[in-house]
């Protein structure tokens, strides 16, 4: 009889509450995908988050051992490695210390599996002298495959001129950018019972997006790859606002009007559809067929990466997810697990 253990069985609820236990599915086959979002907690950040006055502390769920299982578990070849240091939580040294420390751990993670990881490097944000300094390191001397910033620094997004001389750099290094919501100062709490991630995590991923479309940061910085979580929150819902007083075939076949007159935006060069057409956008916790089609519509499969946003979600359910969503054809399927990230972050097949 084949022995099983704790990994080869996932634990639930049954609707009436009852306790059922099932053999874990695996994905089948295993197709070397390329998990983009997917989170890891180091020693160093749970240190700074222990604190004394530092709460609420984050969720601290992640073990290397658990990640690894549902690596194997998910077909998940190479996971982009991504923690943040908060903005408005400690001293500036304090925050300096943490992104290196940070970066550091999760060098020492790729170097010890091989290509099973890889490194997002965070940055002390605001502070640009120190984000210069850490984006250097975290690029050149850790090889880093990539740079991972929050939509929003309080009360600034990414179109904001404050960012300009590290989109400059990024720019000249034509580096990949990965984009995690968080919750803007002006926008914490407003609802009772309502976690701010619920509707503040996708809200301020489309004013992080609208930031930069309508700023022209794009356009003046036009070699720097930003990768979206979550589909882009809310913005393939809000393309008529978008559109502004011009219309586009966003459906082959179907003209969307934008909405004109006093609100709306003045557009890029090239209009906001085409802008939005070169942002990457990531499937974590929204590869249901409600968003994917919606996302399908606005930007073309190739601007679409896989990620699970694990330890919150897994890669396996998000895999079953993606598969059985019905919007995406096989070959497309493939390029979303991991071709187009391969492109995006320039990682060598394995």
């Amino acid at each position: 009889m084949m022995r099983m253990n704790r990994r080869t069985v996932l634990g639930g609820l049954a609707a009436l509450g009852a306790s059922v236990v099932a053999p874990r599915v695996r994905a089948q086959p295993p197709r070397d995908r390329i998990d983009v979002h997917h989170h890891f907690i180091p020693e160093a950040f749970r240190r700074f988050w222990s604190a004394p006055g530092r709460g609420p502390t984050p969720p601290m769920m992640w073990t290397l051992g658990e990640d690894l299982a549902d690596m194997e578990d998910g077909g998940i070849g190479t996971a982009l490695l991504s923690i943040f240091t908060p903005f408005d939580v400690g001293t500036l040294d304090e925050r300096r210390r943490l992104a290196r420390e940070i970066n550091e751990a999760g060098a020492r993670l790729a170097a010890d599996h091989g290509s099973r990881f890889a490194l997002l490097g965070t940055l002390p944000l605001p502070d640009m002298d120190a984000s210069l300094a850490e984006a250097a390191y975290a690029l050149d001397h850790l090889h880093a495959v990539g740079l991972t910033v929050y939509t929003n620094v309080g009360d600034k997004w990414l179109g904001h001129a404050h960012f300009a001389p590290l989109f400059t750099e990024l720019n000249r290094r034509a580096a990949t950018v990965f984009v995690h919501p968080t919750t803007a100062a002006c926008c914490r709490r407003l609802v009772d019972d309502v976690p701010d991630q619920v509707v503040e995590f996708g809200s301020d991923t489309s004013r992080c997006i609208a930031s930069l479309v309508f700023s022209g940061t794009l356009t003046r910085f036009p070699d720097i790859r930003f990768v979206f979580s979550h589909g882009g929150g809310t913005v393939p819902f809000l393309i008529e606002r978008f559109l502004g007083g011009t219309s586009a075939e966003v459906v082959p076949g179907i003209v969307t009007e934008g909405q004109a007159g006093a609100y709306a935006p003045r557009q890029p060069p090239g209009g906001a559809l085409a802008a939005l057409q070169r942002l990457y956008y990531d499937t974590a916790q929204c590869a249901n067929p409600v968003a994917m089609r919606a996302l399908r519509s606005v930007v073309p499969t190739s601007q679409i990466l896989f990620g699970s946003d694990f330890y919150y979600r897994s890669a396996a359910k998000t895999a079953r997810a993606l598969e059985s969503c019905g919007v995406f054809d096989r070959k497309e399927l493939d390029a979303i697990e991991g071709g187009n990230a391969r492109q995006v972050f320039r990682l060598p097949r394995t």
